[in-house]
């Protein structure tokens, strides 16, 4: 009786650490996760205006970009385009589109599995009924 129960806790406990990440991976799918990000954020700003897309990547890979003596002059550009209203509701509406793509993904994809879900019911847990009429009489099978 106790084997039994060391052997299911053994076993619980080796599904649980190769569940856990290594702070390696964690570092890795963090780093990936933020340069994704960045990049959604480069082709939503480059719909509305190529410059600011480029002023916003210049931005993103230098930390000390608003700081450094030698990039004022391109700070304030960026400060200037990314504060314009025009801008702003451009990447707005564009971010909007975005999310509404997804969603309009989702909802298709929600609707392609709930009718294979209703086929395999039809098909597997149903059984198919069949009418016929003999001699007058209504009668019903399985087809």
């Amino acid at each position: 009786m106790h084997w039994r129960k060391y052997c299911s806790l053994s076993i619980v406990l080796a599904l649980m650490i190769t569940a856990c990440a290594t702070p390696e991976q964690k570092a890795a799918k963090a780093a990936a996760q933020k340069a994704a990000q960045q990049k959604l954020q480069l082709d939503l700003a480059a719909q509305c205006d190529a410059r600011t897309a480029e002023l916003m990547q210049v931005q993103m890979q230098n930390p000390a970009f608003f700081t450094d003596p030698q990039n004022a002059k391109i700070a304030e550009e960026y400060r200037q385009k990314v504060n314009l209203p025009i801008f702003q509701s451009c990447y707005k509406l564009a971010w909007n589109n975005y999310v509404n793509q997804l969603r309009v993904e989702q909802l298709r994809s929600w609707e392609v599995r709930r009718r294979w879900d209703d086929d395999m019911n039809w098909m597997m847990f149903r059984p198919r009924l069949c009418r016929d009429i003999i001699n007058g009489r209504t009668i019903v099978y399985r087809c």
